[in-house]
């Protein structure tokens, strides 16, 4: 019972029911402590000091076997599906949130600021203040988001060596973390002695298990400072750019008029957004997803809208309190 615990933590970062260990995916726990060796039967039982005719008796107590979560297909949205068909490429949750923030950011302060601009009656104004704005905050997040995974892949580096250092330092202390680890799981002493006394045999499994289990760190991907920043940067111009198009395509003092079309354009592509991204992200297909996703894109649509609306409204004030701005 306390054997396919373990398993369940180094195989899917929780425990997930009880029993005898029946299955191959097993073996993944074998090679992680050590505390359990394959029987006569091809199942995996723990290994410990009881008799033969113990760990029999133990067995029959015990006979509710693990389901075997590896064989159930994953049920994903069919947006997922087609887009690993189309280009045979799959983007880490790391990747799709990193694009998500840059496209949402890109999508609503650029936005917002040629809204509230367009209040002046200048294309020209509108032109050189959103593509200021856009270069700027392009760098800005992208910056920004590498310094952020940078400090993280620095918090989990000194976290790693903090660890080392107990484990070689203070064995004792290190096996005290093991215990708390396991004890809310349903470990009796027994169990969480024979595991610590296996973990305690190397101290890189042992550094493992605390890191993973305890403290519930993963360790980044060296390249997460430079590709996040990236994904970030460009996330953030590409949706930036689209509002700003309009002002581009009409009359200097037809502002007006790419105010109204820009107010469109992003009306349809922040809902897009919206849907898409709840989409991309969602685990199954049906009626319920389906209404979640356009829930999405209704509330990417109200928040763009809301920004610009604010945008338009303090500049508009402004102006009105103020002298005339000469264009």
């Amino acid at each position: 019972m306390g054997v396919v615990l373990l398993k369940n933590l180094f195989a899917y970062g929780q425990p997930t029911g009880a029993g005898i260990i029946t299955n191959s995916t097993h073996a993944q726990l074998a090679r992680k402590t050590g505390c359990c060796e394959k029987g006569l039967n091809g199942s995996w039982v723990t290994t410990t000091s009881l008799s033969s005719a113990e760990s029999q008796a133990s067995n029959d107590r015990h006979t509710t076997t693990t389901p075997d979560l590896t064989n159930i297909p994953p049920k994903v949205s069919w947006f997922r599906r087609t887009w690993t068909a189309l280009t045979g490429f799959r983007p880490t949750p790391r990747m799709i949130s990193d694009a998500i923030i840059g496209l949402a950011d890109g999508m609503t302060v650029p936005f917002a600021l040629t809204a509230g601009l367009s209040s002046l009656g200048s294309t020209r104004i509108v032109q050189l203040g959103g593509v200021a704005e856009l270069v700027a905050g392009m760098i800005s997040m992208g910056v920004g988001g590498a310094l952020g995974a940078k400090a993280e892949s620095d918090g989990f580096k000194a976290k790693l060596a903090d660890t080392l250092k107990l484990v070689l330092e203070s064995s004792a202390e290190a096996t005290d973390l093991v215990h708390e680890t396991l004890k809310p799981h349903g470990f009796d002493l027994g169990q969480r002695n024979i595991i610590s006394d296996q973990l305690r045999q190397s101290s890189d499994k042992m550094v493992d298990f605390l890191i993973r289990f305890h403290y519930q760190e993963k360790e980044p991907d060296s390249s997460r400072p430079w590709s996040c920043g990236l994904t970030i940067g460009l996330g953030y111009a590409v949706g930036g750019l689209i509002p700003l198009i309009p002002y581009f395509c009409v009359g200097k003092h037809e502002v007006f008029l790419a105010l109204y079309i820009s107010i469109g354009v992003m009306c349809v592509t922040l809902f897009l957004f919206g849907y898409f991204k709840t989409v991309l992200l969602a685990e199954q297909d049906c009626d319920k997803g389906t209404w979640k996703a356009v829930k999405g894109g209704l509330w990417m649509m109200a928040l763009g809208g809301a920004s610009a609306a604010v945008a338009v409204g303090v500049v508009h004030g402004i102006q009105m309190a103020g002298p005339p701005v000469d264009h």
